[in-house]
């Protein structure tokens, strides 16, 4: 008997709960597909502490999905009892980081945050990849949430770093680069996360049939959650 083979149960996807603000169901879901498409791609993991290219990056494919999606030039403030935890203010770079911080707006209605690996390296290990909420509409706070660990955190726009519009023209080429993996992984999905399965773990590759079984049963679940989403 054949074991039946699954790779995509080998790819746990990412906590998007955070998303739980976003009151518009579809941009809701292409933030989720867009967040578990770059956990699966190490995206977070690389480039999280780079804002400037994720936020670049999450404007450029939301905008190719027909949202107005911008980059916005901020800093953020965490404070939790009498502490207070910057990111991108004036005087706080941390080791290797640049003075600023930038996010994604979308349709004016939302503050997209993919850049928040600085926080994961200074403040807390296991603190959230991503973070959304709605604009505040009140200047100069732009958005803020209460987290579950008790803190609150806050972008503002009092004072923007100049080196916002220098970083985004810098990493105008690299941004670039780096999409194209995610496009060419859009094309080629399956083959992906078998090639990231396999290689590396010594782990013989399946034969054609077990592949093609492979496919047929992500084809299926592809389906059924187009069905669940029209049903919902």
């Amino acid at each position: 008997m054949v074991q039946e083979f699954h790779p995509l149960s080998q790819f746990v996807t990412m906590n998007t709960a955070f998303l739980q603000v976003v009151k518009d169901r579809k941009l809701a879901h292409e933030l989720r597909q867009v967040a578990d498409d770059f956990e699966i791609l190490d995206f977070f993991k690389q480039y999280g502490s780079c804002c400037f290219a994720m936020s670049a990056m999450l404007a450029q494919i939301l905008t190719e999905k027909g949202y107005a999606a911008s980059v916005q030039g901020c800093y953020a403030e965490i404070k939790q009892n009498n502490g207070v935890f910057y990111i991108g203010y004036k005087g706080f770079a941390h080791e290797q980081q640049k003075e600023g911080h930038a996010v994604c707006i979308v349709d004016e209605q939302y503050l997209i945050d993919f850049g928040l690996g600085t926080l994961r390296k200074f403040y807390s290990e296991d603190f959230s990849h991503a973070l959304a909420s709605e604009i505040s509409g009140d200047n100069p706070v732009l958005g803020h949430l209460d987290l579950e660990s008790g803190a609150t955190i806050t972008w503002r726009t009092d004072w923007v770093s100049p080196m916002v519009k220098l970083e985004l023209e810098h990493q105008l080429a690299e941004v670039e680069r780096i999409l194209s993996g995610y496009y060419d992984f859009q094309k080629n999905r399956m083959a992906y996360l078998i090639k990231k399965l396999f290689v590396g773990k010594n782990i013989p590759i399946p034969n054609p049939a077990v592949l093609a079984r492979v496919k047929a049963h992500a084809s299926a679940q592809a389906q059924d959650k187009k069905l669940s989403e029209l049903v919902d």
